[in-house]
Parts: structure tokens; sequence; C-alpha cells
């Protein structure tokens, strides 16, 4: 059947066959000059779709839509929530105004400040180096002749898998083999990875037992008692100093271990430190969470489209 909108096609249910056909539509793309184009005609003509009665499609859709609209809102949810995480920070580590042992604003309430390189800062807080906090691990590729060090089984962390809180899903995973050539460069779950070569900046938390990453990228194993939130939300503030470290008199931007590992931080006391913690660990939960269901619902989708369209599951 063309796809033709009238009183017998459900527009939604027509925009989820085009994704479910959208690789024989990429195939009918004309041009030689790098751009492709898809004609009107071709589109209209050559494009056939499974067309069940109207009632099915109506089906089809809802159960499709409830799928996308589930994931959109766990999306959502999640911004507002690492929006949650960040307000608390800027509060309490920039504005100063954490709780006094009185439950009221430091800052606003009189609290005592010393002179730091980094400008005045609460007493009893003290500024460090990232390398004091925890460990520093730059990545590493394995070498791509051998095909065995790749596999499906620990998540290998490049730049364009950075796109969320925690990196769960990855474009190329290790195999064992791969894994014993890495070993001094595993990262445990929550451990911070920051762009440092090309894109510099970007800031994303592991989430699997054992993660690696390639060499554009350096994590922060962090100490038992240093909060990994506290350091991933600050990574995020610093976003344009590391940017601006990378500037060396090349066309690429570039942060080194070693200029990386001794970037300059405020450390609170770490009574201040638990508090916020406690505080954001849920948090932090609810978003890893989410992003997990996001997962699921993205696999079930996937799975459902073809089949839902192609008729091979019917729908009363």
């Amino acid at each position: 059947v063309r796809p033709k909108i009238d009183n017998n096609l459900n527009p939604i249910y027509f925009g989820y066959a085009l994704i479910a056909y959208q690789k024989q539509i990429e195939k009918l793309g004309e041009g030689s000059t790098g751009q492709i184009e898809l004609p009107r005609k071709r589109l209209s003509e050559d494009i056939y779709i499974p067309l069940p009665p109207l009632k099915e499609q109506q089906k089809i859709a809802e159960i499709l839509s409830s799928l996308d609209e589930k994931i959109e809102l766990n999306i959502k949810m999640n911004k507002t929530l690492e929006e949650m995480a960040k307000t608390i920070f800027k509060r309490w580590f920039i504005d100063f105004e954490f709780p006094n042992e009185e439950g009221k604003p430091y800052k606003s309430s009189g609290g005592e400040f010393i002179n730091s390189e980094l400008g005045e800062i609460p007493k009893g807080w003290r500024v460090g180096k990232i390398k004091e906090f925890g460990k520093v691990i730059t990545g590493k590729t394995p070498t791509t002749k051998d095909k065995e060090n790749f596999g499906n089984k620990y998540p290998f962390i490049k730049i364009p898998d950075m796109n969320n809180t925690h990196t769960i899903l990855t474009n190329t995973y290790l195999s064992e083999k791969g894994r014993e050539l890495m070993k001094n460069r595993e990262l445990p779950p929550n451990s911070i990875c920051v762009s440092c070569i090309a894109t510099v900046g970007l800031v994303s938390l592991t989430a699997e037992n054992i993660s690696f990453t390639n060499q554009q990228i350096n994590s922060i194993v962090c100490n038992e008692e240093i909060s990994p939130y506290f350091v991933y939300l600050y990574m995020k503030i610093l976003k344009n100093h590391i940017e601006n470290l990378g500037w060396g008199g090349t066309a690429t931007l570039n942060v080194n271990k070693k200029v990386f590992e001794n970037i300059k931080i405020i450390l609170p006391e770490q009574k201040i430190l638990n508090k916020f913690h406690k505080i954001v660990n849920p948090i932090f939960s609810k978003i890893l969470n989410n992003q997990k269901e996001i997962q699921t619902l993205t696999k079930i989708r996937d799975a459902l489209l073809p089949k839902l369209i192609t008729g091979k599951i019917r729908v009363k």
C-alpha cells in the first residue's frame, strides 16, 4: 500500500512506519556530490508500508507512543534531578551557604573566612590538587589490529559515549583479552571521566563494575572519603577552565595527565562533604535508575517497532 494519508491511515502509525523503513528510504536517495537527496516522487511512489485496519494502526501507535513518552519523561526528569544537584553544589561550594552548626547559611550568618590561592574560603577548608583526592588514570586503546581485544563485555568509553550523567552504553566494548591488556587502567563504578583531547571538558560517571576509556579521557578514581558526586559536579563547574588549559599553540586542545592532575580545587571539611554526599546520593541513584530504565524501554521499543509495523506481531 502506498503511504497516502487519509481517513484509513493514522499519522502517528505512519510516522513509526517511516522509522521502521528508514534504511530502505535511505537507499532511494540520489546524488553524487556528497549531498544525498530523496525526491518527493520516489518517496510517494516507491515506498510501500503494511496497512492494517485503522483501529490496529491506532493501537500500534498508542503502544509505541507510550514507550517514547516514558523515555522522554525519564530524560526530562534526569535533567531536573541533575539541576537540583548542581544548585545544591553551587549554594554550598561556590556561594559558601552550606548549613553551619546551627543549620543556618554559613556566609550569610557571618561565617569566618581565610585567604587562599583561590580566594577567600571558609575556615577549616583547604585548596588541593586533583591528584590528592584520588587516582588519575589516562585511558588507552588496545591495538585494533587484534580483533580479539574487542567484544561485548567491558564498556570502552570514548568521547561520543559521554552524553549522559552516567555512561551505561558504549559503541565499543572490550573482550576478556582486551581487559587483560588494560588491567592497570580499570575504572570502578562512579569514576569521573573527563574528556581532555579535542573535545575538552565533557564529564560523566562510570556505571559498570569495570569500565575503560581511550587516551582522550582522564578519569578520577576517588579516595574512599571523597564524594565522587562532589568531584563530578566540580569538574562540570571547571569546564571552561579545563578548556583554557588545553590551549597550547596547536589546533587540537590537549590537557595531558600532568596538567590535569595538578588542577587545584577547594576541598571542604570532611563533615560538610559527608553531609553533601548524603543529600545528593539518592539524586544520583535515581538518575542512574532512570537511565537504566531508558535503556530497557528503548530496547523494547526498537524490538517491537519492526514487528508491529510488518505484522509479525498483531494487535487485536
